[in-house]
């Protein structure tokens, strides 16, 4: 056996029992680890791992409060630091599904269960260390960044007939494709899958042909995969991308959603489904994973104010169209707003989104008192400014005074936004968001192009593309009437075809929220009343049939 140098290794033990720490250390003296040191919770790690490199780090999932195992691991990985190609084995106790893939996310080294054996942690870590050493040029280079001399060595090892061969593959084939180099790496994955069905050769060939814009051929290997491995994340990840690319925003909300039912712990698969959700105006689940998202957040370097904040807003979306739904989730999402600061920094910036969010909450919750409070104090912290990175501020105020009923007053606020920005196409973009009709030239033909494109597929009598036209464009300008409109007419025309109840429960929805925008005094109002009739039979004709 080669000479492992452990003598020169430093290492470092991270878990909260002091007796685990202690048996631990005395296994790496025992094998020659020269020098260990030891940490008692995830904090207490990264201070350590920012200040010098391990070679080796021992870290346990269940660090008691704080960061876990997992936050620990995901910050090494992702952000700059000198321990962030250490050698990172996770240990745990616990053998739990969602854990152990929740782990695997970021790729730990090695994954051991508790009660650790001197053996196994013998065995594990000569295997480490001897690729390690093997492939110590190939890695000295790859941190470098010099990915011609990185690839020239995985070449130079592969002709030598190195054990290692299938690493230094992988690492060649992730380099062809950061080099747009495609057909180098569909023939060294095709060359590895000839000899055996590897997965990450599996997944490498989807990479190469999304990169083709192949996108049937990447769906196709993507079902073999899944149907092989229904537990393969990184597939489901790339699924994502793939529905992305084609601009399918529902097969890529349930695509998340079977990630997140395998994996409940990936804060950014979390953060992904709520945001998608929310475009795709489900905000029951936007704001259920939302909700998660923030939960998984506390102690991740992946937490976000904007998660937060979306949280809250998603809770009063839903409440406008179902407060039942709605309910359950309000308590929580108050707290969120009211936490903003102290999680992510104070400014009057920040300070005046918590109060604005806090205060329709509290219209949420019943209590008008609190509401006008905190209304009152957000005034006071955004004061008379006329910044421009204000605007969303700005933006939030004038749903506030909506949803506590002083409409005038959100009328003349918002009168004075649309005359500020009168000139600023951009930001009249995002006051679009609270308008009946678009300002900005971009939004107005948005909306032409997306009218012509749904009443297309509507007179072909394709309501479910018509539908799905018109709910695009409602993702970036929800108050527009006429499209909202539009989108109920085509859902309902879907109706009468055949009468499915998650279908009506959606157009229920969207007269709700509808209601809550229109005044009898506007132009469309006879329509919304007449399509609201027309729904309203089909459901009492359907209630008869069922009892019937």
């Amino acid at each position: 056996m080669a000479d492992l140098g452990f003598y020169k290794m430093h290492a470092l033990i991270i878990d909260d029992f002091e007796n685990f720490r202690g048996t631990l250390y005395k296994m790496l003296m025992d094998l020659g680890i020269g020098n260990v040191d030891s940490a008692a919770s995830g904090e207490e790690a990264l201070k350590y791992c920012k200040a010098r490199h391990y070679d080796l780090i021992l870290c346990d999932n269940n660090l008691g409060k704080g960061k876990s195992g997992q936050q620990v691991l995901e910050e090494l990985r992702s952000t700059d630091n000198p321990c962030a190609d250490s050698l990172f084995i996770l240990v745990s106790a616990e053998s739990s599904k969602s854990i152990i893939m929740a782990a695997y996310d970021y790729e730990p080294d090695a994954y051991l269960a508790k009660p650790i054996t001197p053996k196994a942690l013998d065995q594990r870590l000569n295997r480490l260390f001897e690729q390690r050493l093997e492939l110590k040029e190939v890695l000295a280079a790859q941190k470098a960044k010099d990915d011609d001399l990185t690839i020239k060595l995985c070449n130079d090892l592969i002709a030598k007939g190195t054990r290692y061969t299938n690493s230094c593959q992988k690492i060649l084939g992730q380099l062809y494709l950061k080099k747009n180099n495609l057909p180098a790496a569909e023939s060294l994955y095709q060359s590895v899958l000839d000899n055996r069905e590897l997965e990450w050769a599996q997944l490498g060939m989807v990479k190469t042909r999304l990169a083709q814009n192949d996108l049937l051929g990447a769906q196709q290997w993507l079902e073999n995969i899944l149907q092989a491995n229904p537990l393969c994340m990184k597939a489901y990840d790339l699924k994502a991308e793939l529905f992305k690319l084609q601009h399918n925003t529902e097969g890529l909300q349930e695509v998340l959603q079977k990630a997140t039912d395998l994996s409940p712990l990936s804060i950014l698969r979390q953060q992904e489904l709520g945001n998608v959700a929310q475009q795709n105006n489900d905000l029951l689940t936007a704001a259920n994973a939302l909700k998660r998202a923030v939960k998984l957040g506390e102690h991740s370097c992946f937490d976000k104010a904007d998660v937060h904040a979306q949280f809250a807003q998603a809770t009063i979306d839903l409440f406008s169209i179902d407060k039942e739904l709605a309910k359950p989730l309000v308590r929580d999402a108050i707290n969120c707003a009211v936490s903003l600061e102290d999680k992510f920094g104070k400014n009057n910036l920040r300070k005046a989104e918590s109060l604005l969010l806090e205060s329709q909450l509290q219209v949420c919750a019943g209590d008008q008192r609190r509401a006008l409070d905190a209304l009152t104090s957000a005034q006071s912290a955004l004061g008379n400014t006329s910044d421009e990175s204000a605007l969303s501020v700005q933006i939030e105020m004038v749903r506030a005074l909506r949803l506590l009923g002083r409409t005038a007053e959100a009328q003349d606020r918002l009168a004075e936004l649309l005359h500020r920005y009168a000139s600023n196409e951009q930001q009249l973009q995002k006051l679009d968001v609270l308008l009946d009709e678009p300002r900005s030239e971009k939004n107005k033909l948005m909306v032409a192009e997306i009218n012509k494109k749904g009443i297309s597929y509507y007179n072909a009598k394709d309501f479910s593309a018509a539908a799905d036209a018109f709910k695009t464009a409602l993702q970036k300008l929800p108050n527009h009437i006429g499209l909202r409109l539009n989108y109920v007419q085509a859902l309902i025309d879907k109706l009468k075809t055949k009468f499915d109840v998650s279908l009506s429960e959606k157009i229920q929805q969207t007269f709700t929220k509808t209601s809550g925008i229109i005044s009898p005094q506007h132009p469309q109002f006879q329509r919304y009343k007449q399509l609201s009739d027309v729904y309203s039979s089909l459901v009492r004709a359907y209630e008869k049939q069922q009892r019937g």
